[in-house]
This record gives C-alpha cells, sequence and structure tokens, in this order.
C-alpha cells in the first residue's frame, strides 16, 4: 500500500529506532508499503520511519532489485567522502553532506536471520542517510556550521538556488539597469532631435521612440522579479535587497513615466 511520506516542516514522531521483534505477516506488509511508496514516487530508498512507521526497516532500490535492512547497524566505517544528498523529507533541496565511503552493516532478513553487508560510495551513502532516519534523524544534522547556514537559508526561502550567505558588492540584475541606462539616454536624445528634424523623419523618430519606451517598460518588469529571484541566493542582506529592489524600480518607472509625458506633450 502507498503511504504518505512524512516532509518538512511536519515535524516526525518521536518514537523511533524500535528494532522488529517479530518476523511475521506485519512486518511483510510494512515493508511492501515501504517498495510501493518507493514505486510510487520514483525514490532510490525509504526508511520505515518516513511513512510514520517507528521501526528499524530500511528498503533500498537497486535497478529492479530490492535489498532489505532490518534492525540495521553499522559495524565498521572507512574513509569520508562529501556527496550533495537529496531526500524525500526536504523536497526539491540539497546539501553537502560528509559520509563514510564504505560500510559493513548488520542486520536481519525477513526470516529473522543475521547477514552482513559490505557498501561503498552511493550505496554506503544510501544506508547512511535511511539509518539516519530509522534513528530520529536527517542529514541536516550532519552538515557543517557553513552547509547548515545555506540549508538553512534554503529551507526559509524554499529554493535549491541558494550557494552563498554573503551579500556580494556585484548583481547580475545590475546588467539590467545597464542596459536600461542606454535606452534612457537614447530616447532624450531622440527627444531632442525630434526638434530639429520633421515630416517623415520625425514619424520615424517617434516610432523609434515608442518601441524603446515599451522595451524598457519589458526590462523594468524583468529586473524586478529577476532581482528578487537573485536576491533569495543571499541570506543576510534579503530585507535590504527587497527594499533596494523596489526603490530601483519606482526610480526606473518614474523615467519612463517621464519620457511618456515628453512624448505625448511635445
Amino acid at each position: 500500500m502507498i503511504k504518505e511520506i512524512t516532509r518538512y516542516p511536519a515535524t516526525p514522531s518521536l518514537d523511533f529506532g524500535a528494532n522488529i521483534r517479530y518476523f511475521d505477516a506485519s512486518l511483510d506488509a510494512l515493508i511492501q508499503d515501504l517498495k510501493d511508496t518507493i514505486e510510487e514516487n520514483n525514490l532510490d530508498a525509504l526508511a520505515a520511519f518516513q511513512i510514520a512507521s517507528p521501526y528499524n526497516v530500511i528498503v533500498i532500490k537497486e535497478e529492479d532489485n530490492y535489498i532489505e535492512l532490518i534492525n540495521a547497524s553499522v559495524l565498521k566505517r572507512e574513509g569520508t567522502v562529501e556527496p550533495v544528498e537529496r531526500t524525500a523529507y526536504f523536497p526539491e533541496l540539497s546539501a553537502k553532506t560528509k559520509r563514510y565511503k564504505k560500510i559493513k552493516v548488520m542486520y536481519e532478513d525477513r526470516e529473522g536471520k543475521q547477514q552482513f553487508l559490505e557498501a561503498d560510495n552511493d550505496l554506503s551513502i544510501t544506508i547512511q542517510r535511511k539509518l539516519d532516519y530509522s534513528f530520529g534523524s536527517n542529514f541536516r544534522l550532519r552538515l557543517n556550521e557553513d552547509e547548515r547556514k545555506i540549508f538553512d537559508a534554503k529551507l526559509e526561502f524554499g529554493t535549491d538556488a541558494i550557494t552563498h550567505n554573503d551579500c556580494p558588492t556585484v548583481f547580475k540584475r545590475d546588467r539590467i539597469l545597464q542596459i536600461l541606462k542606454v535606452l534612457f539616454i537614447s530616447a532624450i536624445i531622440g527627444f531632442i532631435g525630434g526638434f530639429f528634424i520633421d515630416g517623415e523623419n520625425l514619424e520615424i523618430l517617434n516610432s523609434v521612440e515608442n518601441y524603446m519606451i515599451f522595451a524598457m517598460l519589458g526590462f523594468i518588469i524583468i529586473y524586478f522579479f529577476y532581482a528578487q529571484y537573485e536576491g533569495k541566493q543571499y541570506k543576510h542582506c534579503t530585507s535590504c535587497q527587497i527594499g533596494n529592489i523596489i526603490g530601483v524600480s519606482v526610480i526606473e518607472l518614474s523615467k519612463l513615466s517621464l519620457l511618456v509625458v515628453l512624448n505625448y506633450f511635445f
């Protein structure tokens, strides 16, 4: 049966890490629920804790096969890696963690027989991530201080695009302002030039000016929305950026309004 996956900001139950004592039909049903939920959500693995079960049961999908780990615990650890991880609890968000490259796991199968598994690289990382859930944790607690600040900013703004915490002095949106500046200066020059020409040339100039006005309006709209998107990547200066973005947009609209008035009356 397909189960609902616990996702942030829902708080998981405090009951977790309970070992399976009875290897019966209820265990078979739990494992099948995990498999059905994995297939439905196109996941690579799930811990029972992620579907609101307190038991230490993990199911991992490898191509067309499944690995079933019951009452798993890590016996041996070797090496370290720093993978970028994703998890169903934090949908569409990722973080750079630190994991063991190779582990040896002791677990039980459906019949309650003790088994051992040596895993490295991706499988090792997946098992470690799911064991975190089995014991009431998640990868956020594996992050160093800098990565945790970045990840908390991702949680706050709901985007995986955040890669920095500090405010830069130059933004990509400034290029849009440069284009607006060129268009405004060109429009002012065209307006002044209109006093020195007439006839067909004046009509052409007026037509060009109208196109520039519409272009400026389009760039102002693009600036307003793109600037907010870019600003979300920098947690520590978001509030000041919002005020600055609004202020700049108002100024550019005022300049555009001036051009419209000049062209209309003169």
